[in-house]
């Protein structure tokens, strides 16, 4: 909800749209993202829990981002401090990564690799504005080099690393493949998200080959779910329906993308599809599915089945609702954000709802 309030704000208050969507990006996503994978590493490395010198990573990156935020409402110039804190915390969020892959006994997961190019791409977009704080002439490119490769670098390679291992999870199926795609397709990816950020920022022609790069896996992914896996993934109440869609969602967000770096489309268009039709389904996808889990670990209570039933309920529409909300704003047709809004607000009831279970649920 705190990401809608800043998108609703920015579309009053253009002046300071680039503070709330740092806002957004450096001190909501950032630590969430940090988090989450801190709690899938100890499991894709069968390893031990991480330490309080870990878990307090999203805490830094929190007031780092935070800090980047402020400094554009009022002092640019210091943005290079909170960036340098974020980089702290990226830098040993790396290290524990590695860390971990190369100690754990036999092969690891080749999910962890894309943690881990991720987060150098955070790092790569940090170092970014770090220079362009040193060299304003080079502000406006830099700067676009720094939210296109955090955007597709760090936010895009977590999120689809993420999505090949959670979606059969949630779904229910199984996917024999999803290690060998996830080794093929990490590196083109990577190197896409490289092109469309350099593309952005100073040779545009470079935005079409990085295109290329993600729409050709995403393609193949998305094809899977609509013919192989279509009865699990799609329905009404499917627990995966909000998941399935951030992958046609986040093609779409990559072409707008490509278009905006052409100057085809307007600036002001690409972040809100980035959250309407990628963000949002995908965080409550994730939340529907992990918010159980965490609470009830055994999963084999009654109050968990109900919240899992619970958090289901009307995924599908609620997924349907983010993507009408992406059409809207893409067609610059008002009421985009405040559909966004009732859709995440009815999630954030279900929530409220899905944990009244833990207390009036028979176990």
């Amino acid at each position: 909800m705190l990401f809608l309030a800043a998108l609703i704000l920015s579309s009053f208050l253009r002046s300071y749209a680039p503070a709330l969507i740092h806002m957004i990006l450096a001190a909501g996503v950032m630590p969430l993202i940090m988090a989450a994978m801190i709690y899938f590493t100890p499991v894709l490395t069968h390893s031990r829990a991480p330490s309080w010198l870990v878990l307090i990573l999203p805490g830094l990156a929190l007031i780092a981002g935070a800090g980047a935020a402020a400094s554009l409402f009022w002092r640019r110039d210091l943005i290079v401090v909170p960036a340098l804190t974020a980089m702290i915390a990226a830098g040993a969020l790396l290290g524990w990564i590695w860390q971990r892959a190369r100690t754990m006994l036999g092969r690891p997961h080749p999910g962890l690799a894309w943690y881990q190019l991720a987060l150098a791409s955070l790092l790569l977009g940090l170092l970014a504005i770090s220079l362009a704080a040193v060299w304003p002439e080079h502000w406006a490119a830099l700067r676009r080099f720094h939210l296109h490769i955090n955007i597709y670098g760090f936010i895009g390679l977590t999120a689809v690393g993420t999505l090949r291992v959670l979606l059969p999870t949630v779904a229910g199926y199984t996917d024999a493949a999803t290690r060998v795609r996830l080794q093929r397709d990490l590196y083109p990816m990577a190197f896409g998200a490289l092109l469309m950020a350099a593309g952005s920022a100073w040779w545009v022609w470079l935005v079409w080959p990085g295109l290329a790069l993600w729409l050709i896996p995403l393609t193949r992914f998305a094809a899977l779910l609509v013919s192989r896996w279509r009865e699990p993934v799609w329905g009404w109440h499917r627990p995966g329906a909000s998941l399935g869609l951030a992958v046609p969602g986040l093609m779409l967000v990559l072409t707008a993308g490509g278009l905006h770096a052409a100057g085809v489309q307007p600036s002001d268009v690409a972040l809100p599809l980035f959250f309407y039709l990628f963000l949002f389904p995908l965080v409550t996808g994730a939340i529907s599915y992990l918010l159980p889990v965490w609470i009830w670990p055994a999963r084999n209570t009654a109050a968990y089945e109900s919240a899992v039933q619970r958090l289901a309920w009307g995924s599908g529409a609620r997924a349907l609702g983010f993507f009408i909300a992406g059409v809207l704003a893409w067609n610059g047709l008002p009421g985009a954000v405040y559909l966004a809004g009732a859709v995440m607000a009815v999630f954030l009831a279900q929530a409220i709802w899905a944990l009244s279970a833990r207390f009036f649920a028979p176990v």
